[in-house]
């Protein structure tokens, strides 16, 4: 199954591989992200015709809303959505800032209800589509040092899985990937000493990002798929 998806995010580690394997796929990509530096990057990737970027401010509601309306206006609505967009803090509560719980809350969980707003209201209209988040494994247990990005990410779950009932009715789907540690550049920097071996590769968590949003996954609705690596 080929048409338009939109992936946000995608400037990133995960989001190349994501971009990468629906292209392979014979999807035209319109690519999303912040840094336009990184955008211009993936142009490599595929031909114009294929692969399309632009750079949103997906934390406001007005940036968000017109490019889900002019996507739809240049080449229809995109038969699927991935929502890619995502931070990390590690902090105690005790010791967390007001600046590391607004930038959890705007990055996961703003972010998120925005793209899936106009998600809901773009697949409403064409009585179909498909979208895929990405959480994570904290959102299901809240650990020691990761309660506030524990609470996005279980926001994140929560409103794929209200999604997926509202959605149901008009033939739309919605559910949700939760990767482990997965092996990028910013991992094995930030962990020296691990074994990136056992991590997830990008390229497993897109393919298993791409399968959700084809007709084989047409069962699965509200759901939050854990992708582990070999370190589970």
């Amino acid at each position: 199954m080929s048409g338009r998806v939109l992936i946000t995010g995608a400037s990133g580690a995960l989001g190349r591989s994501v971009v990468a394997r629906f292209l392979e796929g014979g999807d035209r990509v319109l690519a999303v992200a912040h840094d336009e530096a990184k955008l211009a990057e993936l142009t490599a990737l595929a031909p114009s015709d294929s692969l399309a970027v632009r750079r949103v401010d997906l934390s406001d509601s007005a940036a968000v809303a017109s490019l889900f309306a002019d996507a739809a206006a240049s080449s229809g609505i995109p038969r699927a959505v991935v929502h890619l967009v995502g931070g990390f803090r590690y902090a105690r509560l005790a010791d967390m800032t007001d600046r590391d719980w607004t930038y959890l809350l705007s990055l996961n969980l703003e972010t998120t209800f925005r793209v899936f707003r106009e998600s809901a209201r773009a697949f409403e209209r064409a009585k179909g589509g498909v979208l895929v988040a990405v959480a994570a494994p904290a959102g299901l247990l809240g650990e020691a040092g990761v309660g506030a990005y524990a609470a996005t990410k279980a926001g994140v779950l929560r409103l794929v899985e209200s999604l997926a009932r509202e959605l149901a009715p008009a033939g739309a789907r919605a559910n949700a990937v939760l990767p482990g540690t997965m092996d990028t550049p910013a991992n094995r920097a930030a962990m020296p000493d691990a074994d990136p071996a056992r991590w997830a590769r990008t390229e497993d968590v897109a393919a298993v990002i791409h399968f959700l949003t084809t007709p084989a996954a047409a069962a699965v609705n509200g759901a939050a798929v854990r992708v582990p690596g070999s370190a589970f």
